[in-house]
């Protein structure tokens, strides 16, 4: 039995090295195809999401870049220093206009300098459920992109009409190979945080709301209507809030922590 259960983690371990391996080739091939790639960022975090690692590839190549700042719905914050950017909230439809008309505007710029009509071609790119295929749908006008709350819901590029002669280009979420860890625990916290790593998905739930909770401490009394000192704290007094018990009346710690990360990665939370 044991060989067996053996092969069987192993397989399924390979078999994730596997798909792990197509993400970063699927997203070099959307970059080498496109004429224009929009990054989509998470408006909370823009430092934390950006793909630098893929940014440079796309200088290099000389072609341009459009900033979208996406769930600006659960944030006050403006970062000013990328450019050009737009915000974006899928969730309230915002922005969608600005972004398309920006799309264009470049998509013309780029037929005038080659001083031909071509098709163009768009990349969209982006960590993890940063809403990247939802902006999409929201840009076509119709339910096409395929779309899913748990990270790395997008297998495959698709290709999408935005207009006559403008193709968008969906692809999967992918963190920067030198950011990316199956182990390190900072990382895995920080990729949690911006929804790069579903609240489901993840071996140490309490780890990773430590992490939030000591950038977002007021927030996250706000939102929840408790004082606390630390993470423990805070789920030892919503767990019995929320009746999130277990054997000998002790609270569930990896059920209120997971409760917590899905309000924040669903963004009810807003910092």
């Amino acid at each position: 039995m044991t060989t067996k259960h053996q092969n069987r983690s192993a397989k399924k371990l390979d078999n994730i090295k596997k798909q792990k391996g197509k993400y970063p080739e699927l997203l070099m091939k959307i970059v080498n195809i496109s004429d224009i790639i929009v990054e989509v960022l998470d408006a909370r975090y823009p430092k934390e999401t950006q793909n630098k690692e893929i940014e440079k590839i796309i200088r290099e190549k000389g072609k341009k870049i459009i900033y979208v700042l996406n769930k600006s719905d659960l944030t006050r914050k403006r970062e000013l220093w990328l450019n050009p950017k737009v915000f974006v909230s899928c969730k309230n439809k915002k922005g969608i206009s600005e972004l398309r008309n920006k799309i264009k505007e470049e998509a013309k710029n780029i037929r005038k300098s080659k001083n031909a009509y071509n098709r163009i071609q768009v990349g969209i790119i982006g960590y993890p459920n940063t809403g990247k295929s939802s902006l999409i749908n929201l840009l076509i006008g119709r339910a096409s992109a395929r779309t899913g709350s748990d990270a790395g819901f997008t297998k495959s590029i698709q290709k999408l009409r935005l207009v006559e002669g403008i193709i968008l280009l969906d692809s999967p979420g992918v963190i920067p190979k030198q950011e990316y860890s199956m182990t390190d625990e900072e990382k895995i916290a920080r990729h949690a945080k911006v929804g790069g790593r579903s609240y489901s998905q993840l071996k140490n739930s309490e780890i990773v709301l430590n992490e939030i909770a000591k950038e977002n401490k007021e927030v996250l009394e706000k939102f929840y209507n408790i004082n606390f000192n630390d993470s423990e704290e805070l789920i030892e007094i919503l767990g019995r809030k929320k009746g999130l018990l277990q054997k000998g009346n002790e609270v569930n710690a990896d059920r209120t922590a997971r409760l917590i990360l899905k309000d924040w990665q669903l963004g009810k939370i807003k910092i």
